[in-house]
């Protein structure tokens, strides 16, 4: 099995790859023939929760025989045309440059002197060309290690490479020191094993809306043992919200939102680090926030909300779960089919603008001052029906998918998103649509752009 969880080790540099790219890197790397194979990724940069992260937008896959030859010292190489024209890219794109090979081996790699005296005598020079990070990466099936040469002289290593699929995929050079898991978490450890629950303590994530079910994923995140919560709401509790928030008493009415999440998580888990964010999600703090985190919950229902989130999601390759409940009621007071909505948002894969699930004038009415918001509309918002129990079978299903992709228990790595219809028992597994000429979740826009987007 791939290492689960983080790595205590990952407070410098990290890697992430959406699965697209990382497919297609590795049926080019492990091939049948057991030979080397070479590439080079094109990444951005950003800043993420426990250091600086390169996210890796562009494949540039190095032909056999062709663009990558038999080396003058050592076993292969990069051909120096090839070099030459993907550094003028990464300098073009404002990119870091990164050499890929493979090597043999499972759970443990590392560069071979050879590597590490060709990183000497070319790097210096590429890193003039490209003005930005160079470096090389290399990969058996299990593991991956870096060198990276930065822009200010200095030299670094890697610490991990992030696979954010299904299952949330970490390779670490060496196999990740495990501790024994809090006495509190014990039987949750059983299943997820010490590694797993220890992946939980030093994740980082958001939940953006806590309402109905958002209230019930900050208290499961919370008992799940997630190490740092970032909570997102600029809404006050009013007497209608009290029988669907967790733990809420007349004295919440006129809380904030936040406060009371802060009451449950602290009760939950003591231990849990908490960032409170008074705002809505398209807040400059908001969308900083979620941008420097491990995972997103996306628990508010408002386009500004589903826009900024799912940008975050591709920007900065940060996967992310929409959970959500729908009641249709007419006038006439027929209801219509219930649904619980749980979509996984993959980075690299289709965005809610590729699906039809971003209303674009809605999105401009969100995006006014609150105080403006309501006078532009031309008729006033009627509160939805909501119910506890079914946002609970949401928030369940959203938290249930979040902790078998941390600790790599999907049977498979593809997209887990679903409707569920209470009323019938009737489930439907959903596929997102992709344009590839999207300006948001493809090569074309802001996929792995960072802080350059």
């Amino acid at each position: 099995m791939v290492h689960q969880g983080v790595n205590p080790r990952a407070s410098g540099w990290s890697v992430t790859a959406p699965p697209r790219l990382w497919a297609d890197l590795q049926q080019h790397l492990f091939q049948d023939d057991r030979d080397e194979h070479g590439a080079v990724i094109l990444a951005g940069q950003a800043d993420g929760p426990r250091g600086h992260r390169l996210l890796a937008r562009e494949l540039l896959i190095a032909e056999d025989n062709v663009d990558y030859v038999a080396g003058t010292i050592g076993y292969r190489a990069l051909r120096p045309e090839f070099v030459r024209d993907a550094a003028l890219r990464a300098r073009a794109e404002q990119l870091a440059y990164l050499a890929v090979h493979s090597h043999f081996g499972t759970t443990s790699v590392s560069f071979s002197p050879i590597d590490l005296a060709s990183h000497e005598r070319g790097y210096p020079a590429l890193r003039k060309i490209t003005k930005q990070i160079v470096g090389g990466l290399v990969f058996t099936p299990r593991a991956g290690a870096g060198d990276l040469w930065l822009p200010d002289g200095t030299r670094d290593t890697l610490a991990e490479v992030v696979i954010p699929g299904g299952n949330l995929l970490r390779l670490a050079p060496s196999p990740v020191p495990v501790e024994a898991s809090d006495a509190r978490h014990d039987r949750q450890a059983r299943l997820f094993g010490d590694r797993g629950q220890q992946a939980f303590t030093r994740m980082r994530v958001a939940v953006v809306g806590l309402g109905g079910v958002g209230s019930i994923v900050t208290e499961l995140l919370a008992r799940l043992g997630v190490g740092h919560l970032v909570l997102i709401d600029a809404d006050t509790i009013d007497e209608t919200n009290l029988p669907r928030l967790i733990a809420a008493d007349l004295d919440d009415v006129d809380a904030r939102k936040t406060e009371l999440a802060v009451r449950n998580a602290r009760r939950a888990n003591p231990g849990t680090k908490l960032t409170v964010i008074n705002e809505e999600a398209q807040h400059p703090d908001a969308r900083q926030a979620i941008a420097t985190c491990d995972w997103i919950f996306l628990a508010a229902d408002t386009n500004a909300a589903r826009h900024w989130v799912d940008r975050t999601v591709h920007q900065y390759l940060i996967p992310a779960t929409q959970a959500g409940v729908k009641i249709p009621v007419d006038e006439a007071g027929v209801i219509g089919r219930i649904h619980v909505a749980i979509r996984q948002l993959i980075p690299g894969s289709g965005c809610m603008w590729c699906n039809g699930l971003i209303n674009p004038t809605e999105l401009a009415l969100d995006m006014l001052p609150s105080h403006v918001r309501q006078q532009a509309r031309y008729v006033d918002d009627i509160p939805a029906p909501s119910v506890i129990a079914l946002n609970s079978l949401a928030a369940s299903e959203a938290v249930n998918h979040f902790m078998l992709a941390v600790t790599n228990l999907h049977t498979d790595s593809g997209e887990h998103s679903l409707l569920r219809f209470p009323r019938s028992g009737r489930q439907i597994c959903q596929q997102s649509r992709r344009d590839p000429t999207c300006g948001t979740c493809s090569d074309h826009g802001v996929l792995a752009r960072g802080t350059a987007a």
